[in-house]
């Protein structure tokens, strides 16, 4: 017969250990991190790659817009100093000038390029008209007039940049023909260049 005996006695090695891994069972599950990096980067990843290509396509147009800065006001001195006058360039000449100065950013032979240069008997009496009609077109570009000794004279440039979506129908645009209207200007008196003597207004 065999007897049972109410006393505790010791578990085995064995029994001891399957008890010991159902308690921390729960616990490991808890502490594996195995798959969290990929489920981190899938959340960040779209937030991350959607800020990058935003400043990527702003630092573009800030970039153009700074070429295009550069080139207006390194061929206005042309026209202030009166060297374009003197040498009698063409319409043609003078556009081939500003636009060799950035073609790396700004297409001139496509429609999107505007450029006019007007010439006004004082800072008073500027005048300029949008570039643009209402549905924005480009106007038709005036014949370039780059003025007398003393006279004020006023060189525009416009580009329509090609924008991109960034996300849906977010873009840099600002144009309803979805792309974005970037310009640059030079207001100044021309020097008195020749015979002529200073009286700008």
């Amino acid at each position: 017969m065999v007897r049972h005996s109410n006393d505790d006695t010791e578990l085995s090695p064995v029994k001891t250990r399957t008890i010991t891994l159902r308690l921390r069972l729960p616990r490991r599950w808890r502490r594996t991190e195995d798959g969290a990096a990929a489920i981190e980067f899938a959340i960040v990843a779209p937030v991350f790659f959607f800020l990058m290509f935003v400043i990527a396509e702003t630092a573009l147009v800030f970039i153009a817009e700074q070429v295009m800065d550069n080139a207006v006001f390194e061929t206005a001195r042309l026209v202030r100093t009166g060297q374009v006058q003197l040498a009698g360039w063409t319409d043609e000449e003078f556009r081939d000038e500003v636009c060799d100065r950035m073609s790396v950013f700004v297409d001139c032979t496509s429609g999107d390029f505007f450029l006019d240069v007007e010439s006004f008997p004082g800072f008073g009496s500027i005048e300029l008209n949008e570039p643009v009609d209402e549905d924005d077109e480009f106007e038709d570009e005036d014949a370039y007039d780059f003025g007398q000794p003393n006279d004020v004279v006023v060189v525009r440039a416009y580009y329509q940049w090609p924008t991109n979506r960034i996300f849906g129908s977010l873009s840099l645009q600002n144009l309803g023909n979805g792309k974005r209207l970037i310009g640059s200007f030079a207001a100044f008196c021309n020097e008195p260049y020749g015979s002529a003597a200073s009286q700008c207004n």
